[in-house]
């Protein structure tokens, strides 16, 4: 396999959670937005994710309301993207009509631009098993 046909994406990083950029494509497959049949329920908090052993928030910030939608997945595990591991539960979808921010008092802020994402909370493995990072 030669260089030239290796696409690469631009993902972001704050902590635990990977946020990794969806493509029209992707969203498709996903179909967060088709109400009779969807794997992916919006959540009414503007919280990504809470710390386990400080209690502290990834929290997303806008300028504006209902700039941010926050899913989660309904079932266990759905499929995840091409060559990556299935989405659990406690994985998200963050959706933006515009730029957001995400903070927690560990990190810097992290800036996202308009776009859909796919928040990973990143796993650790060793010879046993997987395990989450915890923050």
């Amino acid at each position: 396999m030669t260089t030239e046909n290796i696409k690469t994406r631009k993902a972001y990083r704050q902590g635990e959670l990977l946020f990794v950029p969806l493509s029209k494509d992707e969203m498709s497959e996903f179909d967060p937005e088709n109400k009779s049949c969807s794997s992916w329920k919006k959540l009414q908090t503007n919280v990504l994710r809470e710390g386990e052993a400080t209690g502290h928030m990834h929290e997303v910030i806008t300028q504006t309301p209902d700039v941010a939608s926050i899913l989660a997945p309904v079932s266990q595990f759905i499929r995840g993207l091409a060559n990556m591991a299935s989405i659990g539960s406690e994985d998200r979808m963050l959706m933006t009509t515009g730029q957001v921010d995400v903070v927690h008092p560990e990190h810097r802020p992290l800036s996202l631009p308009e776009g859909n994402y796919l928040v990973i909370i990143q796993r650790e493995y060793d010879e046993v098993k997987a395990r989450r990072i915890l923050d």
